[in-house]
């Protein structure tokens, strides 16, 4: 229950359920001082409130830090500058990084998952050491490695990013997954194009369980180049070989390509088409993924993309250190994961706190 507080602004006296103290002269009883003020309304000497710190945090991973500021104002009548917003949002983004895969654990083992990866490219800013930095500043893209995975029959994903290597997303992938309900029984349907890092990451996490299928969308794009080889009616030619491949003839396909190559032998599409295909065989098996119920495109990881990171990294004029983006793309997955609260929970660390 909490105690009614009064304060006396001329005299810089508190009054706590009657009994006065002056906050200015903190009393020491048993060798413990005693703060009646931070002791019942739980603000830390130039520090902000645990309730404070959950909003700027919340605006701080949505908008710019400029317009978090202006959030606070709006809609709860705080004035803060964008370094407060900006200093607390990035305080508890680097505790993020130990919540990416704090979620419960299923009830039960997974039979089946979906499991997608991609790259997405971020703006970063290196400044070297001169006196005036601004000069030594190098602007560049860095590739972010994303995954999402779903318990195939259920509506929620969830995710995972890396600045790092691929197998340190494949080493968070599986650690996401296990709480997920992921065992040596349960296969994963990866589903993306067919960089080869992906197919080893799907194979790290599920092994033998593990089945790659080639996004259609993406093999489309292949088939658009090659037909011109011999038709200037691309999308019914397009149409045309697409259902042959959902319906399971991936080799009549292959071999009528390599047909038409004969009286096009230096046509770069086809060639590429054929080389694409012949590569990967055996994992344009759509037909048997329809049957299953499985997805055949990518478009989960795709959305990710724009929801999970370019709404935050990637906005006009943002430019960002490399530390500084990996920690916001931690923050944004822990919510992404339904792990929002733990970073408040009531043993949380505040910004400023010994």
């Amino acid at each position: 229950m909490k105690k009614k507080v009064r304060w006396h602004t001329s005299i810089g006296k508190i009054e706590i359920e009657g009994q006065n103290y002056l906050h200015r002269k903190k009393r020491s009883v048993n060798k413990k001082t005693l703060d009646p003020l931070r002791e019942s309304i739980g603000i830390i000497n130039r520090s902000y409130s645990k309730r404070c710190q959950k909003l700027m945090t919340d605006f701080g991973i949505e908008e710019s830090f400029e317009t978090a500021v202006a959030r606070m104002k709006e809609h709860h009548g705080v004035e803060l500058n964008d370094s407060a917003v900006r200093n607390i949002t990035e305080f508890h983004a680097t505790r993020a990084k130990e919540l990416v895969a704090s979620f419960s654990f299923a009830k039960q083992a997974s039979k089946q998952m979906v499991m997608e990866l991609d790259g997405e490219m971020v703006p970063l800013i290196e400044y070297e050491e001169a006196i005036d930095r601004r000069k030594k500043k190098k602007n560049f893209w860095a590739e972010l490695r994303i995954g999402v995975a779903q318990n195939y029959g259920e509506s929620s994903w969830k995710y995972a990013t890396s600045f790092k290597n691929p197998d340190h997303l494949g080493d968070r992938m599986q650690s996401v997954m296990k709480r997920m309900g992921l065992d040596e029984n349960t296969n994963v349907h990866g589903v993306r194009d067919g960089a080869s890092w992906i197919v080893e990451q799907g194979e790290r996490v599920a092994g033998s369980n593990y089945s790659h299928l080639i996004d259609l969308f993406h093999l489309c794009e292949y088939l658009a180049e090659a037909v011109t080889a011999w038709s200037n009616d691309v999308n019914t030619e397009v149409k045309r070989l697409k259902k042959l491949f959902e319906e399971g003839l991936c080799s009549e396909v292959l071999h009528e390509l390599k047909e038409r190559q004969k009286q096009s032998l230096e046509h770069e599409g086809l060639k590429a088409c054929i080389k694409y295909i012949g590569n990967r065989f055996g994992q344009f098996e759509y037909k048997r993924a329809k049957d299953k119920g499985l997805p055949v495109g990518s478009g989960k990881v795709e959305s990710s993309h724009r929801s999970l990171i370019q709404r935050r990294l990637k906005k006009p004029g943002a430019w960002w250190l490399r530390e500084n983006a990996e920690k916001m793309a931690d923050l944004r997955t822990v919510r992404a994961n339904g792990c929002w609260d733990l970073l408040w929970r009531d043993n949380f660390q505040k910004e400023g706190a010994a």
